[in-house]
């Protein structure tokens, strides 16, 4: 089979990351794959080493910029026609939507589409998410099958009417299990004078999304614990900013991009995510797979992620008070941090593995390539 992926990859993120284990599979199974990618770096590198046809779109950026939209299109069109594809399988809402119309157009079908985390997700008003609604629901109308990452999608989906209830199917994120030995992000601790203190990590891009003020203004209410902020962003300089209005320089590291966030998460102790929405977070999964507890926001597919009480703790977006106290009982319970962390990691292997990923994005390509879609390339509207 000849499949071709579309992200929109501006940034290194959760979608490329899934990406690029859904390349890395299919290449090892004999696929001839193809990737139409915002020329992001890392994506590129890896890209590489699989040796799959790569379709550099630069102009993925923003919306709201038409000039840049149209070029991107026909990068799509020219992709599709050169790598001749038996499946388009896109992700993000960006590449989605330009997929997805380059096929109607191009009278191809199967395309897939992978939702991680709708446009139209809580956190904006209501009348933009039912406006982006109705852009999802006229593109799910070329689209053979919907993938939603969490469960929550799929409800939300079904909620604004964007597919039929056949249409959708939910595939959750995983990662390759890994055994966490202490002792990886030591040097950082030892480099860091942190040995000896008690440490929260958050790993995210620093932007509006992730709410990293919020999570600022929780240490403020911390009487103890360091924060270790991994990931770099638009909201850097404000980040800056804060730490140095509010004294923060002593509580708070930024540690900008890293390579090494694994061994960083096994030689930490508390896992936080302040998200004001998220898809299903690789990142929480990561946490978990290091055992850690998380302390997380109530948004998006996290719930399915974090059992409340169990693996960590739950509270409310945009809540600095209920953020720190959820912290503070964790920093305050050395035995109840490795409990959560404990019960985390079993929650992880059990649910959101690479290999049950795979599996089911298997089973959905094998759906979609038997179907009577595929005979004949129709673009009939479902």
């Amino acid at each position: 089979m000849r499949i071709l992926y579309v992200i929109t990859a501006a940034e290194f993120g959760g979608a490329p990351h899934h990406v690029i284990k859904l390349m890395e599979h299919m290449v090892e199974q004999g696929h001839a794959v193809g990737l139409v990618a915002a020329p992001e770096p890392r994506l590129m590198e890896e890209a590489e080493k699989l040796e799959v046809s790569v379709f550099p779109n630069p102009h993925f950026v923003g919306f709201g910029k038409p000039v840049e939209d149209i070029k991107s299109l026909w990068g799509v069109y020219q992709a599709i026609k050169s790598f001749k594809p038996d499946l388009v399988h896109a992700h993000s809402t960006k590449a989605g939507f330009a997929a997805r119309l380059c096929c109607f157009i191009l009278r191809f079908k199967p395309v897939l589409f992978t939702a991680h985390g709708w446009a139209f997700t809580e956190g904006r008003p209501y009348w933009k998410r039912w406006l982006l609604a109705q852009a999802e629901r006229l593109a799910a109308r070329a689209t053979t099958r919907i993938i939603c990452v969490s469960e929550h999608d799929r409800e939300l989906a079904l909620q604004f009417g964007v597919a039929r209830q056949d249409k959708l199917v939910v595939v959750h994120n995983g990662i390759t299990p890994w055994l966490p030995t202490q002792g990886g992000g030591a040097r950082i601790r030892r480099g860091l004078g942190l040995q000896n203190t008690t440490t929260i990590t958050f790993v995210g891009r620093l932007v509006p999304q992730k709410d990293v003020l919020t999570l600022l203004s929780a240490m403020k209410d911390l009487p103890n614990g360091k924060l270790l902020m991994i990931g770099d962003g638009e909201l850097r300089p404000q980040v800056e900013d804060f730490i140095h209005q509010n004294e923060l320089e002593d509580r708070v590291v930024l540690l900008g991009t890293r390579y090494d966030v694994p061994d960083i998460l096994a030689d930490s102790d508390i896992f936080v995510l302040p998200s004001r929405w998220e898809g299903l977070p690789y990142v929480v999964i990561e946490a978990s797979m290091a055992g850690l507890p998380v302390v997380a926001t109530r948004v998006g597919g996290i719930p399915e992620l974090v059992e409340d009480g169990v693996t960590g703790f739950l509270v409310p977006p945009g809540n600095p008070e209920a953020l720190s106290e959820a912290i503070q009982r964790l920093l305050d319970n050395k035995d109840l941090r490795h409990q959560m962390g404990r019960a985390g990691r079993e929650k992880a292997l059990r649910e959101f593995t690479s290999e049950h990923m795979l599996v089911e994005t298997d089973k959905v390509y094998e759906g979609v390539a038997g179907s009577e879609h595929t005979a004949d390339h129709s673009a009939t509207l479902i």
